[in-house]
């Protein structure tokens, strides 16, 4: 039994594919490809087969890719950015992280880490005066965020070089990743 011939146009724009790519993946020409979905030819079974079994196993092939949104934490544990320091160090021995982001109505505005606390002191600040500075004051720049339905690759990489990925959703802030996420992958 022959395919719904609109499947192929549809699949092919579900699944974000030019039909010059779908051309190429089916073994086909891409006129052939403009000629179906236009409907101005009768394509054979073995090109229409053809053409859905490559958006089939393209359709496999993005499937299995891990998403984001399937490996975050949805509970976002932050500080605000008006608190003194050491308060952002009792919440960090509290949750046992060693970085958090900080925000500022609901936004983020930078990141704090044991590693910006623990070089401040190094540096010879003077414990009691860093407990009562304000977190907005030392703070690292914010994490970078990407959406939930980003690939798992993409926040990976950014982890190369951040401590934490903000996963957001319509711009609002739904999940943070961690280099310790990446593991739920297993």
């Amino acid at each position: 039994m022959m395919p719904d011939l609109e499947e192929i146009p549809r699949l092919r724009r579900a699944l974000g594919l030019t039909q010059t790519a779908v051309a190429r993946l089916a073994n086909v020409s891409q006129s052939t490809v403009v000629k179906v979905e236009k409907k101005q030819m009768n394509p054979s079974y073995d090109i229409v087969r053809r053409l859905m079994n490559a958006l089939q196993a393209e359709f496999r092939r993005q499937e299995k890719k891990a998403l984001v949104e399937q490996i975050q934490s949805r509970k976002v544990q932050y500080v605000e950015a008006k608190l003194p320091l050491a308060s952002a160090v009792e919440e960090m021995r509290h949750w046992k992280f060693s970085q958090l982001p900080v925000m500022h109505n609901g936004h983020p505005v930078g990141s704090i880490s044991d590693k910006v606390i623990n070089n401040l002191i190094l540096a010879g600040r003077d414990p009691k005066d860093l407990a009562r500075i304000r977190v907005e004051e030392v703070m690292d720049p914010a994490f970078p965020q990407v959406d939930g339905k980003a690939p798992v690759e993409l926040a990976a990489s950014l982890l190369r070089h951040y401590d934490a990925v903000l996963v957001t959703a319509k711009g609002e802030v739904t999940g943070i990743v961690t280099k310790s996420d990446l593991m739920k992958l297993l």
